[in-house]
Formats: structure tokens, C-alpha cells, sequence
């Protein structure tokens, strides 16, 4: 009966300092010559202070006159800059086309905003309808549901935002 009272301390024991020597171990591997005295480590939050300005490759439109890039933090529709803000934009749903090419529509992050920018009509000027959008997912995309209606949303049924506009 002894022994097996000694078995089980020893097992107790064991459970009890194994962790602290695995945290032990973990924090004299983590420290380096420069963080000695330093106090514990800083949490850095989620967002990220500065983003490099995005890059996207150009891509044509479907009736082939005009062609639209992300670059230098802008949207640029044939290389002149679509909406001139003193922010980058950061593009959350690539620039998508209307099925007749005259027409353009993205989702944009900036100023910790997202946004739907709709440039409706490129033939005959570059005025753009912007919509604020309450919160956007990784997994939304745009799309066209007329000459003149574009959904956000994961697919085109299955719509978070809709929006609609006249000449």
C-alpha cells in the first residue's frame, strides 16, 4: 500500500511541474540578449499601422476599349486615377465588369471604410457612385444583376447588399 501511495504522488507531482517546466523552457528560448529586463512582451493589435499600396494586374474589359488596374493604392481605369482620394484604397473584391464593358464596380477599403464604388457608365464620363457598406466579408465578391443593380454578396442569389440607380 505504501508504494502505491508513493506511485501516485509521484505521478501528481510530475503533472503539476511538467507545464511550468515546459513554460519555463518555452521562455528562456523566446529571450534573447536585447529583451533582458525589458518586462513582458507587448501585444500587437489586430490592424496593421501602414499597408504598402496594392497591385493588381490590369485586366480588359469585355468589349476591349478599356482596361482597369490597382496600383499605387488607386483604382485606375485606361492609367488615369478613378476617384482621387488622399487615402489608399486597399481592394477588398476585384474591379468586375459589366457584360457590355462600358461599366465598372469594385469593393474598397479606405479610411477604415468599405465601400462600393460603381463607375456606371465610361463612355461618357469617369463619375463614380460610391456606397458605404456596413461590414464586408473576405468571401464577398460583386456582381452584376442588370444594366444598372450590382450585388455584393458570396454569390449572386445570396445577396448582403444591393444597389440601384437611375440615369
Amino acid at each position: 500500500m505504501k508504494h502505491y501511495k508513493g506511485t501516485l504522488w509521484l505521478a501528481v507531482a510530475a503533472t503539476l511541474l511538467a507545464p511550468s517546466r515546459a513554460r519555463a523552457h518555452h521562455g528562456k528560448a523566446m529571450r534573447t540578449d536585447d529583451s533582458a529586463g525589458a518586462g513582458p512582451p507587448q501585444r500587437q493589435g489586430r490592424r496593421q499601422g501602414a499597408r504598402r499600396p496594392q497591385a493588381l494586374p490590369p485586366v480588359t474589359s469585355p468589349c476591349g476599349r478599356h482596361v482597369v488596374e490597382v496600383a499605387g493604392g488607386g483604382v485606375l481605369i485606361d492609367g488615369r486615377r478613378v476617384r482621387t482620394s488622399e487615402d489608399n484604397v486597399f481592394v477588398t473584391a476585384a474591379p468586375t465588369w459589366r457584360q457590355d464593358g462600358s461599366a465598372l464596380a469594385w469593393i474598397e477599403r479606405s479610411g477604415g471604410q468599405a465601400r462600393l464604388v460603381v463607375v456606371p457608365d465610361l463612355d461618357t464620363g469617369r463619375e463614380t457612385l460610391p456606397w458605404t457598406l456596413p461590414a464586408v466579408s473576405t468571401d464577398d465578391h460583386v456582381f452584376w444583376a442588370g444594366p444598372r443593380r450590382v450585388v455584393v454578396g458570396p454569390a449572386l442569389l445570396a445577396p448582403r447588399a444591393v444597389a440601384t440607380w437611375s440615369e
